[in-house]
């Protein structure tokens, strides 16, 4: 786990040198480690960076979750993205899309999902900002009982950022995830969020994240995963 805490220093390190102000960049860690009766590990790390230009915007992002009690690993999840969304309008805008999932604990090697579709922001101002997405992709998984398996899918995806006060976020991401090939295998992803600034560029944050898999690949793996963070988050 050291390695991957070197990492993201790094990342973290070459983002902020960067010259081009442009870039957003978006960080959360959060490290929990009790004794005692028992020993348990947590920790968890995302980085985020954005640009949004004339007609394109991108976006970039990491995700990675790592767990144990009693030394034995519990958690170990990672989970990449990236996007390209090229606006039609001021609103209206089309995008591609991939994205990369491995979950040692939810019965699956790895999930990958390619697509593209047509988005909407359909609230911005300054408080609030909605954007949803649709999008039409193609699916590729490992369970790790079944064989390799890859199917279309469809997927809606709603992104929600409300300023409540100049020191105080509230951010929700849902996304569904659906098989054409199977209606049974369906994914919904969650991740509710409050962030109180501390200064310009650090906040402390929460952050409540829902993973359901309707049909899981392994008897004894449950259909729902949920996490609770408590995270030091950085904006640059």
């Amino acid at each position: 786990m050291r390695r991957v805490v070197f990492v993201v220093l790094s990342l973290f390190s070459i983002s902020v040198a960067s010259e081009n102000h442009k870039w957003k960049i978006h960080g959360e860690l959060s490290y929990v480690k009790t004794s005692g009766n028992s020993e348990t590990e947590t920790f968890a790390t995302k980085i985020e960076t954005k640009k949004d230009a004339f007609i394109n915007r991108y976006n970039a992002k990491a995700e990675f979750l790592y767990g144990k009690t009693d030394n034995r690993e519990n958690t170990n999840k990672l989970y990449l993205l990236g996007r390209w969304e090229r606006l039609f309008t001021k609103r209206a805008f089309g995008f591609i899309q991939g994205d990369y999932l491995r979950d040692r604990f939810s019965g699956y090697n790895y999930r990958t999902v390619w697509g593209a579709g047509l988005g909407y922001d359909i609230i911005k101002s300054e408080k609030h900002y909605l954007k949803g997405l649709a999008s039409i992709g193609y699916t590729l998984e490992d369970p790790e009982n079944r064989g390799k398996n890859d199917f279309m899918s469809g997927k809606l995806e709603l992104s929600y950022i409300w300023n409540i006060k100049e020191n105080l976020r509230f951010k929700e991401d849902l996304d569904y995830l659906q098989s054409f090939k199977d209606k049974t295998v369906y994914y919904i992803n969650s991740t509710t969020g409050l962030e109180v600034k501390i200064n310009a560029h650090f906040s402390l944050g929460l952050a409540y994240k829902v993973n359901y898999q309707h049909r899981p690949p392994t008897q004894g793996i449950e259909k729902t995963d949920t996490t609770f963070l408590t995270s030091l988050v950085f904006d640059f």
